[in-house]
């Protein structure tokens, strides 16, 4: 049994006759009588009976139409699937994604890529950079839109937008519009990542090569982007993107130290563009579009 013949028999079956549905599927009547009798002797069964000049189907040729109908479209679904997953317009994306960029630049990103994939499905993890580079490892997420590592990754990396990481604090701090000085710095606490960041570690090294000591942790965190509020009712300080402080309604600002203003690049992290979905490379596509380099 071949799957054209389930489309003749349903042809059969809406026409009513053998000789106008063999004209509407493009065959000769002998050829379509061929492929019921096939169906016949595959099923072992009579699935149309000759009534005078015309036919009816039996029984099981009614029970057959009826499944063939659910074959027939589930064959179009699978179909069409397969061509979505093929242009990426469908499939899942398992992404990993820094809190910045999940506030900054994951929704304008959801908005393009389901515009373009409506069925498409993200799986989206928010950590920081060592986490999510341990899930790309382990296969676990399928890439990274975070800050790239400086020097040499052992990920291709695709770089999108710059994002400086400053000093923060809240507007009301004491040293608000004030270059510090190592003792006025020295004198009010942190609120920082644990101290394998490497993001801490930069921090940490560039105020010991200026001649300031290292910051005192009060509060740490995976995640410093929901702990903005904090920063704004005390006076711990801490070392944020810049577009972070844009975003809280001016309650926080930089304090002014160029010797820790990080130069950051935020982008695309991944192993293979070869093992990428075609979902997830629409992904990519969409971003680089969105922010040409």
């Amino acid at each position: 049994m071949e799957l054209k013949d389930l489309h003749y028999l349903l042809a059969v079956k809406e026409i009513g006759h053998l000789g106008k549905a063999a004209q509407s599927l493009g065959i000769t009547q002998p050829a379509l009588t061929k492929c019921l009798q096939r169906l016949e002797k595959f099923y072992a069964t009579r699935l149309i009976l000759k009534v005078g000049r015309g036919m009816q189907l039996t029984e099981a040729g009614l029970l057959l139409c009826e499944r063939a109908q659910k074959v027939v479209h589930m064959m179009q679904v699978t179909r069409q699937d397969l061509q979505a997953l093929g242009a990426g317009t469908a499939g899942v994306i398992r992404l990993g994604v820094a809190a910045t960029a999940a506030e900054f630049m994951l929704p304008v990103l959801s908005k393009d890529l389901l515009h373009k994939a409506p069925t498409a499905r993200l799986e989206v993890t928010v950590g920081m950079n060592d986490l999510l580079q341990k899930l790309l490892r382990e296969n676990k997420v399928d890439l990274i839109l975070g800050f790239l590592p400086q020097g040499n990754s052992e990920f291709i990396t695709r770089p999108l937008i710059e994002d400086p990481v400053v000093i923060a604090a809240s507007r009301h701090h004491p040293l608000a519009n004030i270059h510090p000085t190592p003792e006025q710095l020295d004198e009010y606490n942190w609120l920082l990542p644990s101290d394998n960041v490497a993001t801490r570690q930069w921090l940490e090294q560039r105020l010991r090569s200026g001649g300031y000591a290292a910051p005192r942790a009060q509060m740490e965190s995976n995640t410093l982007s929901p702990l903005r509020a904090v920063l704004a009712q005390t006076q711990l300080l801490s070392f944020l993107s810049r577009r972070l402080l844009k975003g809280e309604g001016g309650e926080l600002i930089e304090i002014p130290l160029p010797l820790v203003m990080m130069p950051r690049t935020f982008g695309w992290q991944f192993r293979s563009l070869s093992e990428l979905s075609p979902a997830s490379r629409l992904l990519v596509d969409l971003a680089e579009k969105r922010w040409p380099w």
